[in-house]
């Protein structure tokens, strides 16, 4: 049986770096996150330009593995839900947390809450227009896994969904009046104990990755962006500041 308090419900529009984000969570000291719906069959990674930022483990929304019917949420059962996050994960592990990540639950995230009370939320947000040069330059439809033709099916098509999703977001993490927190380097260590990062490379690319300095590029530094921001909702078990 799934332990709903150990659901974390990861939302983020294409290009908002939320993999990254979603990869930063699965390796704080502070909780222990189920791995076990990662394979290779489940792993892009794109071009060392972009630090070699990797999509690992399960991903649900229509078109995808798992959760086809994701978008519209609002139409299926609980029971519907769990059903769907019991498949992923290869071990139970009772004990630890499941990030679970879906780009359409940004629409219906008080659906999560009142069938979810006890699980948390993560929403992940970068300005509009950053997110369609995220996904688009990225590699857009040539992403391998997952895989986005099935639901965003063309530019125009993925660039308003993408707009919807943005809105979504910043919509209902104001009427939550949450915290917003920028994803730097000292977040991660202030508020989830990653330190030594640089002993780690894919965790030091990472966090480089969501700050905007790419290796490859003649001056990293020039490139910093601080674009990317975190809210989160039923975090204060793990820390009162979140």
């Amino acid at each position: 049986m799934i332990d709903e308090s150990k659901l974390i419900f990861f939302t983020g529009a294409p290009g908002s770096k939320w993999s990254a984000v979603s990869n930063m969570l699965s390796v704080t000291p502070m909780m222990k996150v189920n791995i076990t719906d990662r394979s290779e069959s489940r792993t892009y990674t794109h071009p060392v330009k972009f630090n070699s930022a990797q999509h690992l483990g399960s991903y649900f929304g229509p078109g995808f593995e798992f959760g086809q019917k994701w978008h519209e949420l609002h139409t299926l059962t609980k029971q519907d839900v769990l059903d769907e996050i019991a498949l992923p994960w290869s071990d139970e592990q009772s004990d630890s947390y499941r990030i679970v990540k879906c780009h359409q639950m940004v629409n219906n995230l008080d659906w999560i809450i009142e069938n979810f009370p006890t699980s948390k939320i993560v929403v992940v947000m970068r300005p509009l227009q950053s997110c369609y040069n995220g996904w688009f330059g990225g590699g857009g439809f040539d992403i391998t896994y997952p895989n986005y033709a099935d639901h965003y099916k063309n530019d125009a098509i993925a660039s308003e969904l993408i707009d919807v999703e943005c809105k979504d977001a910043r919509e209902w993490v104001f009427n939550k009046r949450l915290r917003l927190h920028v994803a730097t380097e000292r977040h991660w260590d202030e508020y989830w104990d990653i330190n030594n990062f640089e002993d780690n490379d894919r965790v030091h690319n990472c966090i480089r990755g969501i700050e905007g300095y790419m290796f490859a590029h003649k001056t990293p530094a020039r490139q910093l962006v601080y674009d990317t921001t975190i809210a989160y909702y039923n975090f204060q078990d793990i820390n009162n500041e979140l």
